[in-house]
């Protein structure tokens, strides 16, 4: 009974339709972790928005806290006569009723996180009722502030004017 064996050719050609899968499947996987890390900027771009419309459209602060320990950042705003930061309370999102913000390197975000948040040397910014960036104290930002992701993505808040943009 002859056993049967592949031949070079077929085994060449086995070879040569692996390697053009896995050229073709290969950056697209990495295109699906550059979209999440894009994603994620843009959600922080949004939010960090809103809070600064918030703050336009009530007269009173809102700020944003990003924990990058955990990934997460949630928008805090100060009730009518507040005192500052301190007094600040969740903001309802006002679909959910639940507080606003996000939390990173879980479901459509996975593998995307905080790598720092700062501003003027804290994890804090905030906008007053000129839409002008705070630090944690309540005084104007002396410098832009930027969020990074893990990925190197950031996004900047331009000081004096608010200014937010996602850069590289």
């Amino acid at each position: 009974m002859a056993t049967r064996a592949f031949t070079l050719i077929e085994l060449v050609a086995v070879i040569m339709i692996t390697a053009i899968l896995a050229g073709v499947a290969i950056p697209a996987v990495w295109g699906v972790a550059d979209a999440r890390s894009t994603g994620a900027a843009r959600a922080i771009a949004q939010q960090l928005s809103f809070a600064r419309e918030r703050a336009l459209n009530t007269g009173n602060r809102v700020w944003v806290v990003f924990h990058t320990g955990t990934d997460r950042y949630e928008l805090l705003a100060e009730p009518d006569g507040g005192a500052g930061y301190a007094d600040a309370v969740a903001l309802p999102d006002p679909t959910t009723g639940r507080g606003m913000g996000l939390t990173l390197n879980q479901g459509e975000f996975a593998g995307v996180g905080i790598a720092s948040a700062a501003f003027d040397g804290s994890a804090v910014v905030g906008f007053d009722w000129l839409g002008s960036p705070l630090d944690a104290s309540g005084g104007a930002l002396s410098a832009d502030g930027v969020v990074t992701l893990d990925s190197g993505v950031t996004i900047g808040v331009a000081a004096m004017t608010g200014d937010i943009r996602i850069g590289p």
